[in-house]
């Protein structure tokens, strides 16, 4: 019985996301044609600042490690 209601509340999930996921998109599309660039720059210049001053970059992204960590990985695996 379990398994019906979760195939039951599914497809009705799906549904709803198929009739809002347009609207949705549609808000979303008009909110970025409407947005002001320059006021969002300015907005965002003072944390931007912040983040530069309090987290200065690193000397890695930490590709590299994940690429040792894979080699080793394969190695062992």
């Amino acid at each position: 019985m379990g398994a019906d209601l979760d195939r039951q509340q599914l497809r009705e999930y799906v549904q709803l996301w198929a009739v809002n996921g347009p609207l949705l998109e549609e808000l979303r599309d008009r909110e970025i044609r409407q947005a002001d660039t320059a006021v969002s720059i300015r907005m965002f210049e003072s944390a931007f600042r912040i983040a530069l001053r309090d987290l200065p970059p690193r000397e890695s992204s930490g590709l590299v490690e994940w690429q040792d960590f894979v080699c080793r990985w394969r190695r062992h695996g």
